[in-house]
């Protein structure tokens, strides 16, 4: 891929940036003093203590230890999974440019300052991470540092106790902003996080859930602008219907409802659970013990789902990405993917909302045309904040195994790349990947700051607690789509048929975390 002047500018902006801030070394045994570092990295001398209202200079919460050119390697997932790759770690071939650049530069700051190798081995479409985490743990092996699988994989390992405690663990500062503190409180079970996420783990920002819009459409058709309704706290399940209902109608010329008419709302069929938890429910909450319990059934949830179901259900505005819809067999038939007739046909101006992961975006660049990104809407203006539910099933995080060979390391190293991530890669994914992809305008950067600054993880989200994913209709999650995308299905009697099964899953992920050894 060619570099842009964007590219550029943001690589040089990056530099100097970096100059300004990163730290120098200190003793073997105390945390590095202030300093510089040069345009190539280097550090340089010493500098006076930074004033109190400013940032702490990089890395001067870690130990000033070199580790004498030891390779950390870390385990991800591999090209197999396509936009689902680690692209984070080592820079990839598949990567803009700009983000190429971020991670080298991240990298050589780190292997300078600490003396390190970083490397990464990749799986394989044939292997699992699980599988391989759990054959070396067997076995003894210590092959990786690090560790990055997808969220749901990481429960599951987490409750064999094949991970440090993270928020035990010397070095690991999970109080810090290049955590994501959402997960930090979202993800624990009885105060142990076994994993968390954060500015290296890109993947979390791609899969939380948010929603697009046509620019065109909304200027054509003399519409509310949706970023004044969003900075006004007027963007709500109840506007959003009301807008998509204008602009609804069959226009394709053929008879009855395929992809090619004109909808004001495509939803996908995983989108009602983040619309729930976007109203301000959740699937579980936490004890005073901090252990889940189930919130699904909470007072207003009924009444939410039934607001939700109500618009997806909506012909007059909605049209569903789901096996059996009009649009999607429609456009099967026509021999179209349906996914990327999805973007088509927001690109197309045949559809003003769409819901989405924000991975979609980079599909989106693509296309001539001017959209703008968006939160999930609220249920009603009452609602104080929005929030946006990240899709774990997809998402990495970072956990050390249990195995390694040397834990100071592990830790030192994964906290360094967690810090260093923020004026890097994380920058550059934002700013350059997200914002320079047909958004580039104020209102836009607002609703991303907005988007990111609410991400919700859900436990229920992840264990999926009565089936195997959130598509098993038997989960905690895969129940409610079921229930918002079906027109006949009752929530109250449906959740009592699954109801048994989730909460006797729930109390075992509970036993398992509490017979780990602290």
């Amino acid at each position: 891929m060619k570099r842009n002047v964007l590219t550029r500018a943001l690589c040089i902006l990056l530099l100097l940036s970096l100059a300004a801030v990163f730290a120098a070394c200190g003793s073997d045994d105390e945390p590095s003093a202030a300093g510089s570092v040069n345009v190539d990295g280097s550090l340089d001398g010493d500098t006076e203590s930074t004033p109190d209202d400013t940032p702490a200079p990089l890395f001067s919460n870690l130990p000033n230890t070199n580790f004498d050119g030891a390779d950390f390697v870390v385990l991800v997932n591999g090209d197999s999974f396509e936009q689902y790759a680690s692209v984070e770690v080592l820079p990839q071939e598949s990567s803009d440019s700009g983000l190429q650049d971020a991670v080298k530069a991240r990298n050589d700051l780190i292997e300078e300052h600490f003396g390190v190798t970083i490397k990464e081995n990749r799986t394989e479409a044939q292997t699992s991470m699980v599988s391989i985490i759990r054959n070396n743990a067997v076995s003894g092996v210590s092959e990786y540092d690090l560790v990055m699988p997808y969220m749901s994989d990481a429960a599951t390992l987490a409750m064999e106790g094949l991970f440090f405690d993270l928020a035990k663990t010397e070095h690991i500062h999970l109080n810090e902003s290049y955590y994501d503190q959402g997960a930090v409180s979202g993800l624990s079970v009885a105060n142990k996080n076994y994993f968390a996420t954060g500015d290296l783990s890109l993947l979390s920002f791609a899969c939380t859930h948010a929603m697009i819009f046509n620019k065109d459409m909304i200027e054509e058709n003399g519409m509310e602008n949706p970023y004044d309704l969003v900075e006004n706290g007027e963007w709500t399940i109840d506007k959003l219907q009301e807008m998509a209902r204008k602009v609804t109608t069959e226009s394709d010329g053929n008879p009855g409802w395929g992809y090619g008419d004109t909808y004001g709302f495509l939803v996908n069929g995983n989108f009602a659970g983040s619309m729930f938890v976007g109203a301000g429910h959740r699937f579980t909450s936490k004890n005073e013990q901090d252990e889940p319990v189930i919130s699904i059934t909470d007072s207003g949830a009924v009444s939410t789902i039934e607001k939700i179901t109500a618009l997806i259900n909506d012909k007059s505005a909605t049209a569903q990405i789901v096996d059996g819809s009009d649009f999607y067999t429609s456009a099967v038939a026509a021999g179209k993917n349906v996914w990327t007739t999805a973007n088509e046909v927001v690109a197309n101006k045949t559809v003003l909302f769409r819901a989405i992961a924000l991975i979609d975006v980079f599909d989106m660049g693509k296309y001539e045309c001017k959209f703008g990104v968006l939160p999930t809407p609220k249920l009603d203006t009452a609602q104080e904040k929005y929030y946006n539910r990240v899709s774990t099933l997809y998402a990495s995080c970072v956990a050390i195994p249990i195995n390694v060979a040397d834990p100071t390391m592990s830790a030192v190293i994964t906290d360094a790349l967690m810090q260093a991530s923020t004026d890097t890669i994380k920058k550059a994914y934002f700013e350059v990947i997200m914002k320079g992809r047909k958004i580039a305008d104020l209102e836009s950067e607002k609703m991303l700051d907005i988007i990111f600054d609410s991400r919700v993880y859900d436990l229920g989200s992840i264990y999926n607690w009565g089936g195997n994913s959130e598509y098993d209709t038997n989960s905690i999650t895969g129940f409610l789509n079921d229930v918002a995308f079906s027109s006949t299905k009752e929530f109250t009697s449906t959740w009592e048929g699954i109801a048994d099964m989730v909460q006797s899953a729930m109390e075992d992920t509970i036993d398992a975390y509490r017979s780990i050894p602290d």
